[in-house]
């Protein structure tokens, strides 16, 4: 079982997020993917973007995912940061970008928003996120979730989801370990019965409550990995790639290694 693997620019998170130090970490470490948050300083600091920019022409194998700073929200067209966004993405022949989602939005809204930001040069993402506690809100949150790619397949927008798999095992959602892994079951058969491929979010915790302090690498925490990827196997579900979220490179290079390990013993 092979799978493309990168890191985030997070990983830099001791050189205040310095994605041109993430991107010489994954030339040196020989990741397939990166993910570059976009946060609203970067996008108005030209000078690094073109320095951004250059890099990526010289690793041109590696795969790039952008990260907007605004959800995919009413938000997002309420000040420059959308138009600067997309003047920056638009200088690539294609550009992949990823929004989280925003659950306050009700759906007619989601799905504006989503024909407003096509291109056809580009890849858009969502990204699970909870902005509320609670079992009862989690739910409702994912089975919306799903509703947007339900309707979705009778507009013209075409976009693909992002799965922070470690965001439905915090303990602020109320899950069980086992009722977060069901629901990460049934969104591994909802995409995979689409067969739309997954983009996975990876880190793992020593406690649900996921402080950074609890940070571990991939396999050495409370999170069932081992279940989660054998799941994926089993049932063919198609893998995009997988970003590593961590803030330190130990955790990232750890993690790559275990991981490896887990998708080796997976029979």
């Amino acid at each position: 079982m092979s799978i493309l693997l990168g890191t985030a620019n997070s990983v830099s998170y001791n050189q205040d997020y310095d994605p041109l130090d993430t991107l010489n970490f994954t030339r040196q470490s020989e990741f397939e993917m990166v993910q570059i948050y976009l946060n609203q300083q970067l996008i108005a600091d030209s000078q690094q973007l073109k320095k951004i920019k250059n890099h990526l022409q010289k690793q041109s194998a590696l795969r790039c995912f952008f990260h907007s700073d605004i959800s995919l929200s009413s938000q997002l067209f309420s000040n420059d940061y959308y138009k600067n966004l997309y003047s920056y993405l638009e200088r690539f022949s294609d550009f992949r970008i990823i929004f989280h989602y925003d659950e306050k939005e009700d759906l007619d809204s989601i799905l504006g928003f989503l024909q407003t930001i096509q291109r056809p040069a580009g890849k858009i993402y969502i990204e699970n996120y909870f902005q509320f506690r609670g079992k009862a809100k989690a739910e409702k949150n994912l089975r919306k979730f799903m509703a947007i790619f339900s309707l979705s397949q009778n507009s013209d927008s075409i976009f693909y989801p992002v799965l922070d798999i470690p965001r439905f095992f915090q303990s602020k959602l109320g899950f069980s370990a086992e009722e977060a892994l069901n629901w990460c079951y049934q969104l591994f058969n909802f995409f995979g019965n689409r067969k739309i491929p997954l983009l996975l979010h990876l880190i793992d915790s020593r406690s649900p409550q996921q402080q950074k302090s609890d940070y571990c690498p991939i396999g050495e925490g409370y999170i069932p990995y081992s279940k989660i990827f054998g799941f994926i196997k089993k049932n063919n579900v198609k893998i995009e790639g997988i970003i590593f979220e961590y803030l330190d490179k130990i955790n990232t290079l750890k993690s790559r290694e275990n991981l490896k390990k887990i998708l080796g013993e997976i029979k």
